[in-house]
């Protein structure tokens, strides 16, 4: 007979010496119940779920692998599906967001006229002896000439750092507002009292995709002036020293520019 179901004598033996242990039981106990729950609810219970009325429900206390184990051994499994993402479509959607990449891959810097587009960021600078100091700047630069229409600074980004970045920038366009607004997708700039606020005021937020610098590189170029023409041969001791860095740079940004803080 062993040889006719294909198992060794010594193996046969051994299954009929078994006895049965009393984790086994409890399997067997488990099972019972996972069959009756996902019967009554038609396999609607996944791994997590099932443990949880497991754990809840009987006396037995089953981590999710026992669970998923008692369940994969008897071909139970949910009969919903967790929906796959769509990479594809993700991606579509990041490039979408960004309005200002051409279908080439190359970028729309150059608007026709000022108060077309306008780009935004924060970046940290620090001060202080040793630059143990950290402050957060916001600017907003306008792609026509380049020029930095607004800029705050606050010891932290925030969302309404960002914000109150954009109200300064039209008060000094004496309300004309850009078509575009570009930015990173960083907290701030996600935020949904920020992207409120541009929506309300009839602005379209552009936003580069995740880990692309390059999509906002336009203003990556007034870092660059600050932190490599400025601040590498200036040690700002103070908020007020970095401060009027900021403003040199910036041509001529006025004190009511700044955020106290």
């Amino acid at each position: 007979m062993c040889q006719y179901i294909g198992v060794s004598r010594a193996a046969y033996y051994k299954w009929t010496h078994h006895k049965v242990t009393a984790h086994e039981l409890e399997n067997e106990a488990i099972l019972d119940y996972i069959i009756e729950r996902e019967e009554s609810k038609n396999y609607i219970y996944g791994v997590r779920t099932m443990t949880m009325y497991t754990n809840e429900e009987t006396p037995y206390h089953a981590s999710e692998g026992r669970v998923r184990r008692i369940m994969r051994n008897n071909g139970i499994h949910s009969s919903i599906r967790v929906a796959k993402r769509d990479h594809k479509a993700e991606k579509k959607e990041y490039i979408l967001a960004n309005k200002l990449l051409c279908e080439d891959g190359s970028h729309d810097f150059a608007p026709e006229r000022p108060n077309i587009t306008w780009v935004t960021d924060c970046s940290e600078l620090r001060f202080g002896p040793g630059k143990k100091q950290r402050l957060r700047l916001s600017a907003i630069k306008d792609l026509y000439d380049h020029s930095i229409i607004a800029w705050r600074v606050a010891s932290t980004e925030t969302t309404q750092l960002v914000s109150e970045t954009i109200t300064k920038a039209l008060k000094a366009t004496h309300g004309l507002k850009p078509q575009i607004l570009h930015s990173d997708q960083g907290s701030a700039y996600t935020s949904v009292s920020y992207n409120t606020l541009l929506a309300g005021k009839g602005i379209v937020h552009s936003m580069s995709r995740p880990g692309t610098p390059g999509d906002n590189s336009a203003m990556e170029c007034f870092w660059s002036q600050l932190k490599t023409e400025e601040m590498a041969f200036k040690n700002p001791l103070s908020e007020i020293e970095l401060i009027g860095i900021i403003r040199h740079t910036s041509h001529g940004i006025t004190q009511n520019d700044v955020k106290q803080h």
